[in-house]
């Protein structure tokens, strides 16, 4: 399965890009319906059976993806937690979006320095 998710670090990723897909599948079969409507079933209906059938893939392909496991981890940057996909060892933080190294103890690591702390006199 981790040639389906390649493209996937993180839980809430897959939940973003996948509701990009659903959000325009219903569009266009919303136009598609509108397209029936007004009497133009020829263009409507390929429209609209085109469309469902990419939503219900979409939904099938999330639901595979969805039985395979994550863990928690927490960005060694920003401190939020992550649902990284077991299989990954790294990842952009969902919150600060830098990269992560998860280490052979599945630890994440900061993959580049951490911003120095600066202090000043007073």
């Amino acid at each position: 399965m981790a040639s389906r998710r390649i493209e996937f670090a993180t839980v809430r990723e897959l939940e973003k890009k996948t509701f990009r897909i659903f959000g325009y599948g219903g569009s266009v079969f919303g136009a598609g319906l509108i397209l029936t409507l007004v009497g133009a079933a020829i263009v409507g209906a390929p429209v609209m059976i085109l469309s469902g059938s990419v939503v219900i893939g979409a939904m099938v392909y999330v639901s595979l993806l969805g039985k395979e496991p994550s863990r928690g981890l927490f960005c060694p940057y920003c401190a939020s937690r992550n649902d990284v996909y077991a299989s990954r060892r790294a990842f952009n933080c969902d919150i600060c979006r830098r990269p992560v190294v998860v280490s052979d103890d599945g630890e994440p690591l900061a993959a580049e320095p951490v911003d120095a702390v600066v202090q000043c006199d007073s």
